[in-house]
């Protein structure tokens, strides 16, 4: 008769196998964060860099580094990590493998409070929070208007509030005067041109608690795909911890968008990378998905700046095409 093998060894097992691609993605980040600080309009050879982070490079380096390109890039990091993670929590609030910021209108609704806010003249740290708020409503709608069950309805409520969303930004950007409408529409496809210190301070108070938050809840993700009743008898208050990672994944949305703009489904690329690299467990699609979502962004934004220098392509134009491209191929692969 066969021994399968204690639950707790392979619970181990599983454990020591994300470790080599944890570790590969790590240092894959590193080297394009690497590369994103080098490069740009005025480029650092690897050796100034590494004397700019010993804090012995010349002024001139040090200044372009510590002023410009390092909170740009810093910037383009949070904003990964944070829409990465938005991925996996709305997948386990919501229960399906489509959930995306992007797609359930959580972003389009974020972007449209921080620009309505900014068109009365009003920003600081009103912009994220109006964002966060506009990403809420958008979560509670979802919720509201489709079944608990009905995983198409509120999917089909999503593309709809996402549609709202943009054509409220449209309707923006026609009834801008001339030095506004670039501003609207800088959000509608989000980038990090002349972004940097201000929108980091403005992003980090919201986001790096929520990060924080959002990187311990691998065993309670994995408890609410267990179904409600099973949930609760092993102690999870299962509706209103839904509801809290829910929000959670509006909060790291608004942070995010409303700081940089629209980034198309950075989430849904995140997350379903980690899935074909570790599988379902939550305990690494968190902490994956966020080293994936940086390596995205990041990566979107140095091929931005850097393929028609010295014109910009913003980021959000690089993961809105891809994030197509990855529908168009799972709808194939579905039929």
């Amino acid at each position: 008769m066969d021994a399968s093998p204690p639950p707790a060894r392979v619970t181990r097992l599983e454990r020591v196998s994300a470790v080599p691609g944890m570790i590969a993605l790590s240092a894959l980040l590193l080297i394009v964060l690497g590369i994103a600080l080098a490069n740009g309009a005025y480029p650092v050879s690897l050796e100034t860099l590494l004397a700019w982070v010993t804090g012995r490079a010349d002024p001139a380096a040090a200044q372009i580094l510590s002023t410009v390109r390092a909170p740009r890039v810093l910037l383009a990091l949070l904003v990964g990590v944070s829409l990465g993670l938005t991925g996996p929590l709305l997948q386990a609030g919501f229960r399906t493998s489509l959930a995306d910021s992007y797609l359930l209108g959580l972003a389009g609704f974020a972007a449209l409070g921080a620009v309505l806010l900014q068109q009365i003249g009003l920003q600081g740290f009103g912009t994220p929070l109006l964002a966060i708020m506009g990403a809420g409503s958008a979560v509670w709608l979802v919720g509201a208007l489709s079944s608990e069950r009905s995983s198409e309805r509120r999917a089909l409520i999503g593309v709809a509030l996402a549609a709202i969303s943009l054509a409220g930004l449209s309707l923006l950007l026609a009834l801008s005067q001339s030095p506004s409408s670039a501003n609207v529409l800088g959000w509608i496809i989000g980038g990090f041109y002349a972004l940097g210190v201000p929108e980091l301070q403005l992003m980090l108070p919201f986001a790096g608690p929520a990060i924080v938050i959002a990187l311990l809840l691998g065993r309670t993700a994995n408890l609410l795909q267990l179904g409600d009743d099973l949930a609760q008898n092993l102690g999870l208050n299962a509706p209103v911890v839904r509801n809290a990672v829910l929000m959670l994944a509006a909060v790291l949305t608004g942070a995010a968008v409303g700081s940089s703009g629209l980034m198309g489904f950075v989430g849904l690329l995140a997350v379903s990378a980690a899935r074909a690299m570790f599988g379902t467990d939550y305990r690494k699609l968190l902490p994956s998905s966020a080293l994936i979502g940086g390596i995205l962004v990041s990566l979107a934004d140095l091929l931005g700046r850097t393929l028609l220098a010295p014109n910009e392509i913003p980021a959000g134009a690089f993961t809105t095409v891809l994030g197509g491209l990855w529908l168009v191929a799972l709808s194939r692969r579905a039929r």
